[in-house]
């Protein structure tokens, strides 16, 4: 039988599209795989052609047409994973339909109406769950949409959401910081299973010598933390602050933002733009330390196992699930804390043995990270027992 997989996006995006690109041409040499999106912008770019069926986006009310569509393709396929739907009535058909139904969730958007549980106003993260406290904050802190009706309603789609979400018979989540905000928003812990992200065979490469300067690459925005990493990176006495190099896309506020303040603090920055995976790699192994100054809770942090499958150490703000890969392979420090992480990198960048210490640990963790682990864990997860009836 075949298995179904739901996504948000098929093409060039983030994290999340990152995992599938890994996942699903690996899935697809034993799996017979039909593969249904929201939005399709390379129609075979995870190895397996999407069809686009245009349901809901997190902010929307949820589409009944498109609930109907997603149940009539899902026939004859007994396993269904979502991955970052947020569409509550595309959610209720897949139970329905499915005999086994399997939720990855990458991100926050199922418990926060903000996305990120961060707060708007007086920036913070939020540590409650979902309910009543957005409604609360929406007047306090800015949540949402502020104090307006719209607010609201999109406060009670989003506790729909999570309610569908919370029938799947598993669910899995990268790290036990998202682990226990589902559980804080009511899922069965029985049912919530830890899976990080994994790598692909040629992201990993045996520790080179030191490079040179600090590398950021990803997308970058607000809650990634580029502005404060040029901030840290000031810090840095200038006879030994390092050069930071920048790999990727985003916010072109932001980009702006990060050129004015990199003059102002006379810190050196090469703006690369988005590059390849394999260029990307390259740009690691020129490095000497990978910077990850998030200010939200990250989920994981893709980026860092990254930059250790090649042997170079972290820098990071501890945040989310960045502890469950980062310890010995890198240091962390407090969010927000410029000055501390400026020390960090200070380190890391002048002290060649303790360098040399956490390239090889970083390097020795990332093994955890292979894709083989990954899919023996994902296939005994999304198998399906025999004895368990039809869809509920």
């Amino acid at each position: 039988m075949a298995l179904a997989v739901l996504c948000d996006i098929v093409g060039r995006y983030g994290g999340t599209e990152r995992y599938w690109e890994t996942v699903l041409p690996a899935l697809a040499r034993t799996t017979d795989i039909r593969l249904l999106a929201r939005v399709v912008e390379e129609r075979e770019r995870f190895g397996v052609p999407a069809t686009a069926v245009p349901w809901s986006d997190e902010n929307a009310q949820p589409s009944e047409e498109a609930a109907r569509q997603v149940a009539d393709s899902l026939r004859g396929c007994a396993t269904v994973i979502t991955s970052n739907v947020f569409d509550a009535a595309v959610l209720h058909a897949v139970r329905a339909q499915a005999q086994r139904w399997v939720a990855r969730i990458h991100d926050y958007r199922p418990f926060c109406p903000n996305g990120n549980k961060v707060f708007p106003q007086f920036p913070s993260v939020c540590t409650v769950p979902m309910g009543g406290p957005c409604v609360a904050n929406a007047f306090l802190r800015g949540c949402v949409l502020g104090p307006r009706v719209e607010s609201m309603r999109r406060i009670r789609r989003r506790v729909r959401l999570r309610d569908e979400i919370a029938k799947a018979d598993a669910v899995l989540v990268s790290s036990a910081y998202v682990r226990g905000t589902c559980i804080q928003n009511g899922l069965d812990p029985s049912r919530v299973f830890i899976t990080p992200p994994p790598l692909p065979d040629g992201a990993f490469a045996d520790t080179s010598p030191a490079g040179q300067g600090v590398l950021f690459f990803g997308r970058y925005n607000d809650q990634k933390g580029l502005a404060s990493l040029i901030r840290a990176i000031g810090t840095i006495a200038a006879d030994v602050r390092p050069k930071l190099v920048v790999a990727g896309a985003g916010d072109q506020r932001e980009e702006h933002r990060g050129k004015d303040l990199a003059a102002r603090l006379g810190v050196t920055v090469d703006w690369l733009g988005w590059l390849p995976a394999q260029a990307v790699r390259d740009e690691i192994d020129r490095a000497r330390v990978v910077a990850l100054p998030s200010l939200w809770p990250e989920p994981f942090g893709l980026t860092g196992i990254e930059a250790q499958a090649r042997g170079r150490p972290v820098a990071a703000y501890d945040v989310g699930g960045v502890r469950d890969w980062l310890d010995g392979g890198g240091m962390a420090v407090p969010r927000g804390d410029e000055g501390a992480l400026g020390a960090a990198i200070q380190v890391l960048i002048t002290d060649y043995e303790i360098w040399t210490q956490q390239a090889k640990s970083a390097r020795e963790s990332a093994e955890r990270f292979r894709l083989a682990r990954h899919l023996q864990v994902m296939q005994s997860l999304v198998s399906i027992d025999p004895a368990q009836g039809g869809g509920r």
